[in-house]
């Protein structure tokens, strides 16, 4: 199908799912936050010193900004840390494939703070875990370690599958891809935020997921897993290193991608008809406590600011593409 096709798709799709994502206004010090992250990036060596690498490239304090909002500076320093440390993880598995032995490692460094690896993403991630502790949330790294794990363990699975040609159903795709995402462990750290029942906070010890919270999670998860890969189909075709939803549509029903696109986009559509009502459910129920309900709202928001990041990342990379094919050559 000629690009230009699948890029009007594309867009088609972004509009339908920007429609369901009302904006809402950053936190006041994204800005400085942002700037305090690439700086920490630039130091731990995540990120080179000259312009345009992946933290510039995919803007990963943004989202975090916009859902933590009204967090204390210091709660979204550490997601914003951990979110950039996400983006290089994300941009190292895309050139050099992903590793369970390694992925193992990393999440080893949340279970203990200690590391046996030598490179920058160890040595940044056991700098974000003693910021963790120093802020109380010791707690929370557990449920952190397991949802790292999960993501990992989801992109090794995806990994398999593409490198066996061996797509799987719907139903097993859809399993993987709610902990492909990074919505569980940003869930996780948000959680600092006493407003949303941190270590100290209206929520009790600890942090906890309130009650009737985890099934939002998982379907703000799934959605933002839709957003992505209506978003990243044509990158995901290019480089044969992304399983789609859109492409597991095709084989299991023999959808068209037009057919296919529209019918993530319904999927979408329904999720997020099924989330918000779950939301506004859990709030008017009597007698929930008010630190339930920022997490129950922290679970539609994700899906909202993360859908804005994904829009911006293919909107720039369509562009790329025009001006590569535009370029002379000889």
């Amino acid at each position: 199908m000629p690009r230009g096709d699948v890029e009007s798709l594309v867009a088609e799709a972004m509009a339908h799912v920007g429609a369901r994502c009302p904006r809402v206004a950053p936190h006041p010090a994204a800005e400085t936050v942002a700037v305090e992250a690439r700086a920490w990036a630039q130091r731990t060596g995540l990120h080179a010193a000259a312009d345009g690498g992946e933290v510039d490239r995919t803007r990963p304090v943004a989202p975090v900004a916009e859902v933590m909002r009204d967090a204390p500076v210091g709660v979204l320093r550490i997601g914003a840390l951990f979110a950039t440390w996400l983006a290089v993880l994300a941009d190292r598995a895309e050139t050099a494939g992903w590793d369970a032995d390694y992925s193992a490692s990393l999440v080893s460094v949340l279970e203990d703070g200690c590391t046996t690896g030598a490179d920058a993403l160890h040595f940044a991630l056991t700098d974000i875990h003693e910021r963790i502790v120093a802020a109380d949330g010791a707690a929370l790294l557990p449920e952190l370690a397991d949802a790292l794990a999960r993501h990992t363990a989801a992109a090794c699975r995806e990994q398999q599958w593409l490198s066996a040609d061996t797509p799987p159903g719907l139903a097993e795709f859809l399993d993987n891809r709610a902990d492909r995402t990074t919505v569980p462990t940003l869930t996780v750290l948000h959680r600092l935020d006493p407003a949303l029942g941190g270590p100290g906070g209206p929520g009790g010890p600890g942090g906890r997921e309130a009650e009737g919270v985890p099934p939002l999670g998982e379907l703000a998860a799934l959605l933002n897993g839709v957003d992505e890969d209506l978003a990243g189909y044509p990158h995901a075709v290019e480089t044969g290193r992304r399983l789609s939803l859109v492409a597991v549509l095709m084989r299991e029903y023999g959808h068209s991608v037009p057919t296919a696109f529209q019918s993530a986009t319904v999927l979408f559509g329904a999720w997020r008809t099924q989330l918000d009502h779950g939301v506004r459910e859990l709030i008017r129920n009597p007698g929930v406590a008010p630190s339930a309900m920022r997490q129950a709202e922290a679970a539609a928001d994700w899906v909202g600011a993360l859908h804005r990041r994904n829009a911006a990342r293919h909107t720039a990379a369509a562009a790329s593409h025009v001006t590569a094919r535009s370029v002379p050559v000889g």
